[in-house]
């Protein structure tokens, strides 16, 4: 703790810019709690094969509202997720774990995605590990559709603001008013991360890496973000606002 009630964080600069504003703090993705078994082989292969349908659809609706927001070569990355479930390594799976192993359409996917995002965790490359979110974000897409919740395709936020979260996924930067984000900060995520390329691409500031950032940020709280320095600051002093209002 910094000063009265000032707080500094440190980060990984992500994304160059300065930015002042209140939090809005992106719930945190809920744990999964998925039933094992399957009571019918047939149901679940057709649930399954619904889901994937419904998530092709708003997969396609997102890649077309990012090439309208943000542009082309952001909007590849909902290509590359239409690819993925095309792709037999993945719908293949699932269904022989739910005829195989009788699991239910929700715990196959899970068990599916787990092998894939393995398979990128453990990879060299940043860039590549950074994948894995791809396919925790359909797979998260995939068992809410299976559940049949309502995803929007918005995220309604009130004014402008500082968007603070866990973490980010691809589906959730997309969902955002882009002119009403200032600017991007996340507790884990590297600089090859979506919301780091996001937020290039937007030209915003961006802190990722932040350790204990959930623990110290509410919503309304005023905040800097230094994407410069890797620095976030939670309710700064007049005089700190001052020098950052000049920086800007």
């Amino acid at each position: 703790m910094v000063g009265d009630g000032m707080l500094k964080l440190r980060g990984l600069p992500a994304s160059p810019g300065i930015a002042i504003g209140k939090a809005f703090v992106y719930g945190i993705h809920e744990e999964l709690d998925i039933a094992d078994f399957s009571g019918d082989v047939d149901v679940e292969i057709s649930r399954f094969k619904r889901a994937l349908e419904e998530t092709k659809r708003q997969v396609a609706k997102l890649r077309d509202k990012v090439e309208r927001e943000i542009g082309g070569d952001e909007a590849k990355i909902f290509e590359a997720h239409l690819m993925i479930l095309e792709d037999p390594m993945f719908t293949d799976n699932v269904v022989k774990y739910i005829k195989d192993s009788r699991l239910s359409a929700e715990k196959a996917v899970e068990k599916a995605s787990k092998e894939i995002m393995e398979m990128f965790e453990a990879m060299e490359s940043e860039y590549f590990r950074s994948r894995a979110d791809d396919i925790k974000d359909l797979r998260n897409r995939i068992i809410n559709n299976l559940r049949g919740r309502r995803q929007s395709l918005g995220l309604d936020l009130k004014e402008p603001s500082i968007v603070f979260a866990r973490e980010l996924l691809p589906s959730d930067t997309a969902r955002m008013d882009k002119k009403k984000v200032l600017a991007f900060v996340t507790e884990i995520g590297g600089i090859t991360s979506h919301a780091a390329i996001v937020a290039r691409a937007l030209r915003i500031p961006a802190v990722v890496s932040v350790k204990d950032l959930m623990k110290n940020v509410k919503s309304g709280a005023m905040a800097i973000v230094d994407g410069y320095k890797g620095l976030v600051i939670i309710e700064p002093d007049e005089e700190v606002l001052r020098e950052y209002s000049q920086k800007k």
